[in-house]
């Protein structure tokens, strides 16, 4: 039999503890966005995004540099896309055809 009396209790590591690790992300930091609403104004070859806008400004899409699908309740067409302003994957919902976008990386 495995005796506990001596042990004593620990938290679980990331249970409400703050990481110590340098270039951990904390809350103040900026959040990720995700999900958020686009609107494709230009599309190249009629499929992929060339020109969009996100909150109020035009982005032009410098290159495309991936592109997927994903299969679920509803099938979305993805692209990962190089602007000036960063890194950014857009997503079309097939059956809606409402695009929404999540930032991968923003230059600063």
């Amino acid at each position: 039999m495995l005796r506990t009396e001596n042990f004593t209790s620990r938290p679980r590591v990331g249970a409400g503890t703050p990481s110590v690790r340098s270039g951990a992300p904390t809350a103040r930091r900026t959040r990720a966005v995700r999900n958020d609403a686009v609107e494709i104004l230009e599309k190249r070859f009629g499929y992929f995004p060339q020109r969009f806008q996100w909150r109020g400004h035009t982005h032009h899409v410098q290159a495309v540099e991936r592109a997927w699908t994903k299969m679920g309740r509803a099938a979305q067409l993805c692209f990962r896309v190089r602007c000036q302003e960063g890194l950014f994957d857009l997503s079309q919902n097939v059956k809606t055809n409402i695009w929404s976008l999540a930032v991968v990386q923003l230059n600063s």
